[in-house]
Formats: structure tokens, sequence, C-alpha cells
């Protein structure tokens, strides 16, 4: 199978953990924001809870219903968040055969180029 870019790989899933005070609800600093709140998984204590039963995410904040107790281990595993990296192509590595045919138009050059390719073919007098 083609890729465009890096070959996708699997990574282990992203932990956050974090320890309950018995009065605080929201913790800080996810290490992503989840694409929904049913996104991540979340224990106290070992015990599963319920995504917006239990609790809620707002950007890369945890939010709790009902603050876990004091001392109350946290764990939040993040799904499929994947690798993050982004890649750069490098200057002069995309070859004609790496374009699918009719994909460049004329529309798509700049008049730079239209001029050069339009002299190529200037007959003159």
């Amino acid at each position: 199978m083609a890729y465009i870019g890096n070959k996708p790989t699997s990574s282990p899933f992203v932990t956050d953990s974090y320890t309950g005070s018995g009065t605080q609800t929201a913790f800080l600093s996810l290490t992503y924001a989840p694409a929904a709140t049913s996104s991540i998984a979340v224990f106290v204590n070992g015990a599963y809870k319920k995504p917006t039963t239990d609790y809620t995410v707002s950007g890369t904040t945890l939010n709790f219903v009902t603050a876990p107790a004091a001392a109350a281990s946290i764990v939040v595993l993040h799904l499929g968040v994947g690798s993050q990296t982004t890649t750069t192509v490098a200057d002069g590595t995309i070859t004609t055969a790496k374009i699918v045919d009719n994909a460049v138009t004329q529309s798509k050059l700049s008049t730079d180029i239209d001029f050069g390719i339009n002299a190529l073919f200037y007959t003159g007098s």
C-alpha cells in the first residue's frame, strides 16, 4: 500500500497521571486535546469512569463531575493518538512519476513559468 508522508506505525498509548485532592475537579495539561470526551479512557483508583457522565473534556483540561478522593490515582489513557510528527518532503525529491497525469494544469502554474513555456514554443517571424 502506498503512503504520502511517513508510513503509519503503531505506538504505545499516551497516558497522563494525576493524584486526587478530594476537592479538585479540573485537571489541566492533558498531553493532547482529545477530539471528543470519549477519545480518552479515565480510571480513578482502577475504576473506569464514564465519559460525559463522570467527566468532560475542554481542550487539554479534564473536568470531573465529582472531585476524586484525596490521594486517588487518576490515569487518563488517550485512545488512538498515534504519531504527532510532521514530515516535509525534501527539495528536489518529487519526480514526474510521482505526479498523476493531468494533475498540474496551466492555471496552477505561475506567470513566470507560463512565460518560459510559451517562449519555448514561440516561433516568431
